[in-house]
């Protein structure tokens, strides 16, 4: 049996992180260049594109140089943050029991019980706690916050505020976050975080066919007994697309190819394994990747994805007017539906009047029929 390096867990630390080395050079130099750029950092990427182990990535190199490193998801962000900052996210006041009232002119003392009440922090307090914690700390800070497109835009203004006078402090203070292509436009725009305005805009988009080439040429290499021809290398590269979550899916579902036909130490991989490895790669990159996708699209631009998939060219582009010609109405009628697949980098407009998906699989996944369950695709196709 071989162990698999490959781990594909959407949202998730993979076991394996390839490619993405300058990002990770420029923030290993921002560790300790208080002037860079990168010390602010804005992450944006389609789901699938490495996003979340991109941040984990930076968190351990931020906790290998001792910073304290603060890691958030999308849910109660400011009490998160205050919480792990102050070690407490409430406070509690107690009235004294000893009270003084005055009846019809008459002084007099009553005695009671103490009455407690305890209240939330809530983002009011964050700079003035942020500041505290940073003037006690000797290596500086990180805090990531991931999905920050769900992220309230007050929270995210709160934060953006108290980071801002941080620095202004002088304080080593970093901050990273990830969310989706439209995340970037959403927060950017809004008047109270123009330090994210600022920080650097890292997009991840696929891998070029040398990295994913050399990441898989590595991974391989590293388990003994096992070898793999260039050329399979090759045709994995191919179906990859340079899709980071597809690597791994394709690495994972190998390996168990592999370690279903022969239990031994060594083994030679066959074009054979590479195929069903690549089939059952792709179905469930459809269930966990682009089924989630298309579910949640409103009705009009599930129906702009099947008209633009059917308008595609050699060159795998379609032309704007063929697609509204297809819809039965005018470019400019659509001009709303190809902004959101736009900004939510489903798909791109590479050259003026022509348009292109940015998602590997997902123009021949949409002409699938929707009401068609997987089990009953399956089926049709080992023909019961």
């Amino acid at each position: 049996m071989f162990a698999n390096p490959f781990s594909p867990i959407f949202g998730g630390k993979p076991g394996i992180f390839f490619g993405r080395d300058n990002i990770l050079k420029l923030f290993d130099l921002a560790m300790i260049d208080s002037g860079s750029d990168e010390r602010a950092m804005f992450i944006t990427g389609t789901r699938g594109s490495g996003k979340t182990a991109l941040l984990e990535q930076l968190s351990i190199k931020a906790g290998s140089k001792k910073r304290v490193v603060i890691d958030l998801g999308p849910d109660n962000t400011i009490e998160q943050l205050v919480h792990e900052l102050a070690g407490f996210d409430e406070k509690t006041s107690t009235i004294s029991p000893q009270a003084s009232i005055n009846l019809l002119g008459f002084g007099g003392g009553v005695s009671a019980v103490s009455v407690s009440k305890t209240s939330r922090i809530g983002r009011e307090s964050l700079q003035s706690i942020l500041l505290e914690t940073c003037a006690k700390s000797n290596n500086g800070i990180l805090v990531t916050v991931d999905e920050l497109q769900k992220v309230p835009i007050e929270d995210v203004s709160s934060i953006c505020n108290a980071f801002q006078m941080a620095s202004r402090k002088g304080y080593d203070i970093m901050l990273a976050v990830a969310g989706l292509p439209y995340a970037y436009k959403t927060v950017t725009r809004h008047e109270g975080c123009t330090y994210l305005r600022r920080a650097s805009h890292e997009e991840l988009g696929l891998f070029t066919w040398d990295e994913v080439s050399d990441a898989f040429y590595n991974i391989f290499s590293d388990i003994r007994g096992l070898t793999i021809d260039s050329t399979l290398i090759d045709r994995m590269n191919e179906a990859s697309f340079g899709h980071p979550y597809l690597m791994q899916l394709l690495g994972y579902h190998l390996i168990l190819q592999v370690n279903d036909h022969d239990s031994g130490r060594k083994h030679k991989v066959a074009a054979s394994e590479v195929e069903e490895a690549i089939m059952n790669a792709v179905l469930a990159y459809e269930q966990r990747a682009l089924k989630p996708l298309v579910d949640e699209l409103p009705d009009n631009e599930k129906k702009y994805l099947i008209q633009m998939s059917e308008c595609l060219d050699d060159d795998r582009l379609a032309l704007t007017s063929d697609i509204a010609r297809g819809l039965g109405t005018s470019q400019n009628k659509l001009s709303r539906v190809r902004a959101y697949l736009i900004d939510h980098g489903i798909i791109a407009a590479p050259e003026h009047g022509k348009v292109m998906f940015c998602i590997p699989y997902l123009a021949d996944y949409v002409k699938k029929d929707m009401n068609v369950s997987h089990a009953i695709e399956v089926a049709r196709q080992r023909k019961v």
